[in-house]
């Protein structure tokens, strides 16, 4: 549940993926620029620069953030993050053909058209394909807690194929009064096969139903704060958590030299090579 690089086995299919959807842009493009098969020659005119300029792409991908969970979660933003990142791509990829005459080849239409097939095949690999390859089994979850967070992450979790869990069951602390949990969440804890149960622990109202949750620790269910899940999904601090005592505890906390300074080098590095790339205009 930790935010950040996706797992081995996922990095590698988006990778892969990415990497493939590419070239086959690439074949694409020159199909429909010359309106015939692409011949030997043409293709190898294109292939070696372009794999130069794919690399660098995927470069860009990793840096806006394409190869991290939340891109398998919140596939809302991947249109967005998808054409931010070809933006700068269109502007290296200028840089590259028009700077560097080496490969011999100007290909202003071809890159345009490029530019526009690799954007809808790598989203359509993005959103549509990735999730069907080798979908693993979901882990049955129980959601408890209260509110339109609540909802939100329900919603969010069980829209989503890709992600670990599903939330076969939900309690919500507001109507507990009218709920009798050994009978009608443990029993069915059991009989539904849950092994996570996500809770809001910071709710008061979870205090009277904590013995029943201490004793399904020994039937090897695992517990997760709610405000830890939705963190790592939605990339954000829940609005219910954003109180005087959140202020107090990270805005007043003392600062972190290294970050600061290491912050500050990368921002001279990145302006300094845009200043560079710029100096032709």
């Amino acid at each position: 549940m930790n935010s950040g690089i996706l797992n081995k086995r996922d990095l590698f299919l988006l990778v892969t993926g990415d990497a493939l959807f590419l070239y086959a842009a690439l074949w694409l493009t020159l199909l429909v620029r010359y309106r015939a098969i692409p011949e030997e020659g043409v293709w190898m005119a294109h292939l070696i620069p372009f794999s130069i300029l794919f690399a660098v792409w995927m470069i860009v991908f990793f840096i806006a953030g394409l190869y991290e969970k939340h891109t398998l979660v919140l596939k809302s933003k991947l249109p967005s993050i998808i054409l931010h990142a070809q933006v700068i791509n269109t502007a290296i990829a200028v840089l590259f053909f028009y700077f560097i005459p080496y490969f011999g080849i100007t290909p202003k239409t071809n890159l345009f058209i490029d530019l526009v097939f690799s954007f809808v095949l790598v989203y359509v690999w993005r959103v549509f394909l990735f999730p069907l390859c080798g979908t693993r089994r979901r882990a049955k979850a129980l959601l408890i807690g209260s509110g339109e967070e609540m909802k939100e992450l329900k919603e969010e979790v069980n829209n989503n194929p890709r992600y670990g869990m599903q939330f076969v069951l939900s309690l919500d602390l507001d109507k507990l009064d009218a709920v009798d949990f050994q009978e009608e969440i443990v029993e069915r804890i059991y009989s539904e096969g849950v092994s996570i149960i996500v809770v809001d622990l910071r709710n008061e109202k979870v205090a009277p139903i904590l013995p029943h949750l201490y004793n399904l620790i020994f039937s090897h269910v695992r517990f997760i704060d709610k405000y830890r899940v939705y963190e790592d999904i939605f990339d954000r601090v829940p609005l219910s958590l954003v109180n005087y005592n959140w202020f107090l505890e990270n805005i007043s906390s003392s600062a972190h030299t290294m970050y600061d300074f290491a912050k500050r080098v990368m921002d001279i590095v990145i302006a300094g090579v845009l200043f560079v790339l710029s100096l032709p205009f």
